[in-house]
């Protein structure tokens, strides 16, 4: 049980819409009404709308979660991983601590060790950074620190009040899968307009 109560439901409505799963880590947020509602709309355009690849984030998320405890992140994203084409074992050793996988890419790999090295240092060396830029390029490095950070902030805030689990994954990778496709039709929506 929570260590703190939620708000009730009308509280909770306003930054509920923001999310395409009412989820208890939002509804606890809720408590801080200034700042609930951009954190979620955060975590919606970082699952949604970066260029990072949907296995690499994942993999880096239960990266985060094994590296920082956070049990109801790697019960939410163990699936949600797998859905992007990892397998149970694969998910598990991400979760786990382990870097270098049988079946991830150089990219992954590389992702999952900046992970380590950011979480444990709160910064990365000049090769981390320069390995990052090679394998990913400028752009989905910046998403892949911003990644990083958000869900270190939410496993503080799960941690810290023990916000309960509840089973949505599949709820949550299906919402993702559709606003990424709405993502990409604007995004392509947009090329197509400048190219005009």
């Amino acid at each position: 049980m929570a260590r703190i109560p939620y708000p009730d439901e009308r509280s909770s409505q306003a930054v509920l819409t923001h999310s395409p799963v009412p989820l208890n880590v939002f509804r606890m947020l809720a408590h801080a009404p200034a700042v609930a509602e951009p954190t979620v709309d955060l975590g919606v355009a970082l699952l949604s709308a970066t260029s990072l690849p949907a296995r690499l984030r994942e993999a880096v998320i239960l990266s985060v979660a094994g590296r920082v405890g956070c049990l109801y992140e790697q019960l939410q994203h163990g699936p949600i991983a797998q859905r992007t084409g990892m397998t149970p074992e694969q998910a598990a050793a991400t979760a786990d601590g382990t870097v270098h996988i049988d079946g991830l890419t150089e990219a992954e790999e590389v992702a999952l060790a900046a992970t380590h090295e950011l979480v444990r240092e709160h910064t990365l060396d000049y090769a981390t950074v320069s390995a990052l830029r090679q394998a990913l390029g400028e752009r989905q490095t910046v998403e892949l620190i911003m990644l990083i950070g958000y869900y270190v902030m939410l496993a503080n805030l799960l941690n810290a009040l023990e916000v309960d689990f509840e089973s949505a994954s599949e709820e949550i990778a299906s919402a993702v899968a559709e606003l990424s496709e709405e993502q990409q039709e604007t995004l392509s929506h947009h090329s197509r307009g400048d190219a005009s």
